[in-house]
């Protein structure tokens, strides 16, 4: 039977030529950070991906600063707060990555108060509620820039625009959107990112942070990258990292409107084929790439796993717990019933998919129901 994975929203598989690249590039092996000749061209290597990475984003290159993930840089930049000897808010979306939520409410017992920004049934953030919770205590202000469960767009522009004024440090965590939708750091103060989302290597990512921002590093040592992140670069990683994001942006409007057609062509057979899905955040903008489906019947839980015995690797939007099946909370934030909290999966498309396994896909799911 042919394996099908549909969890690109996860993890993705490399790219071949990334591949390749790292095949060739696993020759250099200098420590950036020596002083000899073959330190030397290890750190020409470093410095050359950022100065790559840092053009594809628009940004100038000693404001990428290259860690493990991007759940060391959102812990990163929350953490760092600590040290402004100041005791007020963060304002986050209430559909956070647990990355986000989590070390805001580690702040929380520390004497800071973390506000939730309220999001409509799509799963957009909902504007003029964040505005009413800025206020001159607010430390900072961290709104997903896509999100990984519904793929909704946030308006991070608006919200900037919103910062701006309010003369609040905006963070972003863009894990979702790299490669999918056009983005903009424009007005962002943070913006974190991780390679292995965009078909590059696990366990290496970048951090965006605005020059003249305030930032205390989380990991303090040798001082590398500019003193923001201490520890010996993971070279190979940054430099499939920065090859893979070359690769994607090259042709970003053909790859986007293939992502868009395998999604779109997905979700018309699946209302087909299932009646009674739902798909969260349908009227919404979206990453093209995810489709979340609430179906009638059955668990999230239960589908991904009868679904795993068919071939088709896909995630579940809710928890599973000692046999209990726990709703998925953001939906319950959105105003989605228990029920129809416990009843959605996520189907992720990434750029080694094809349309053949659209359709195989949709009949599998079929087949389970």
């Amino acid at each position: 039977m042919r394996r099908i994975y549909l969890d690109n929203a996860a993890t993705t598989p490399l790219l071949p030529e990334v591949k390749d690249f790292i095949c060739r590039s696993i020759e250099v092996f200098g420590n950036p950070s020596s002083p000899h000749r073959v330190g030397e061209e290890a750190r020409e290597l470093l410095e050359l991906a950022r100065e790559n990475v840092a053009s594809l984003l628009g940004v100038s290159p000693p404001e990428i600063i290259f860690n493990s993930c991007a759940t060391e840089g959102n812990n990163s930049v929350f953490i760092s707060l600590s040290f402004t000897g100041r005791r007020g808010n963060v304002v986050i979306s209430s559909i956070e990555h647990k990355s986000v939520s989590a070390v805001a409410r580690e702040l929380g017992r520390n004497g800071i108060v973390v506000r939730e920004a309220i999001v409509n049934r799509e799963g957009v953030v909902e504007l003029e509620h964040l505005e009413s919770l800025i206020d001159g205590d607010t430390l900072l202000v961290s709104v997903m820039s896509v999100s990984n469960e519904f793929g909704t767009v946030q308006p991070v522009r608006e919200i900037a625009k919103l910062c701006r004024e309010k003369g609040t440090p905006l963070h972003t965590d863009a894990v979702q959107a790299v490669g999918k939708v056009k983005l903009s750091l424009e007005g962002v103060g943070y913006a974190t990112f991780s390679g292995h989302k965009f078909h590059a290597p696990k366990g290496v990512g970048f951090m965006y942070i605005k020059e003249g921002i305030f930032f205390k590093p989380l990991l303090v040592g040798g001082g590398q990258e500019f003193g923001y992140r201490s520890g010996t670069e993971n070279l190979h990683g940054i430099l499939a990292m920065a090859k893979a994001l070359e690769l994607i942006y090259e042709d970003f409007e053909k790859n986007t409107e293939r992502l868009r057609h395998m999604r779109d062509t997905f979700e018309r057979l699946l209302e087909e084929r299932v009646p009674g899905v739902r798909i969260v955040g349908k009227h919404a903008k979206r990453n093209p790439s995810i489709s979340a489906v609430i179906f009638p019947g059955k668990t999230g839980w239960e589908i991904v796993e009868s679904l795993s015995q068919e071939g088709l690797f896909c995630s579940s939007g809710s928890a599973c717990s000692s046999g209990e099946v726990i709703p998925n909370e953001h939906l319950l934030k959105m105003g989605y019933s228990e029920e129809e909290a416990t009843r959605m999966v996520r189907f992720s498309f990434g750029l080694l998919n094809n349309e053949e396994e659209v359709y195989e896909a949709v009949e599998r799911v079929a087949r389970v129901l």
